[in-house]
């Protein structure tokens, strides 16, 4: 019977282990899930290659409008929110829409260090070369865990963070309750951290129905950030529907307030 017992704790450990070391080792392609294709900007967008081959697509400001900066997320790519590209530019708003390293159109590998320095190259290209003074950041999901990144080094004029979990780590946890993750984790993507002290307007927007990112975490992020803030929950709504069901409105109602 002792042998038994013995066989099994050695074979659970084992199991354990192993199963450890695929989340170490395999982290990063169970985070990012960049698609295959890339499809050139639409003709009212232009196509910029940054300095150190960062991607971005480019519309410029009307007179006195702001330019957002926008970060998509994961599973999606450059040209993933058209929609909001148009609504933003028919608004007059500027729009710059952030590649990211490792997805298409663009070299390398999807980190946090790589998609968060890329995030800083392109928003130096658009102060430093093409002008740019007024910024908003506008993170969906993944993106809004860049946005956070970069709002810690630059200051927008407004945050919106739309589905934003309040970490990675934090939802690492809750998807491997049984592993040590804060031991794992290599990419932490830590929001809360990166927003701690700021005093920039945040905008959080977030669907009820949010099967990716639950609510609870946007919640967490939002609870726990001390500048000027406001929320739009939007009943029904899921992970990838939010503009469509009420984001829309609260966007272009906050903008217009600036």
């Amino acid at each position: 019977m002792m042998i038994w017992i013995h066989r099994i704790i050695v074979t659970a450990l084992l199991l354990y282990v192993g199963l450890a070391a695929i989340a170490f080792f395999a982290q990063r392609k169970l985070i990012y899930f960049p698609p295959n294709f890339y499809n050139p900007p639409p003709a009212e967008m232009t196509e910029v290659r940054t300095s150190y081959g960062g991607l971005g697509w480019y519309s410029p400001a009307q007179t006195d409008r702001p330019t957002v900066m926008v970060f998509h997320g994961n599973a999606s790519s450059i040209d993933s929110n058209m929609l909001i590209f148009r609504d933003l530019q028919a608004a007059g708003y500027g729009v710059w829409s952030v590649g990211y390293p490792g997805y298409p159109g663009t070299d390398g590998t999807p980190t946090q260090d790589n998609l968060v320095a890329a995030a800083i190259e392109q928003y130096n290209h658009l102060r430093g070369i093409l002008g740019v003074d007024n910024f908003v950041f506008y993170g969906t999901s993944l993106g809004a865990g860049v946005a956070a990144q970069l709002a810690a080094e630059h200051q927008p004029e407004l945050l919106i963070l739309d589905a934003p979990f309040n970490s990675v780590l934090d939802m690492a946890q809750r998807q491997m309750p049984i592993l040590p993750t804060a031991i794992l984790l290599k990419d932490r993507w830590r929001s809360d951290k990166a927003l701690d002290g700021l005093d920039t307007p945040l905008l959080w927007v977030h669907g009820t129905a949010d099967r990716v990112i639950p609510l609870a975490q946007g919640e967490k992020l939002y609870d726990g950030y001390s500048g000027p803030k406001s929320a739009h929950i939007l009943p029904g709504a899921e992970h990838h529907n939010t503009w469509l069901n009420g984001g829309r409105e609260a966007v272009l109602t906050v903008l217009e307030q600036m």
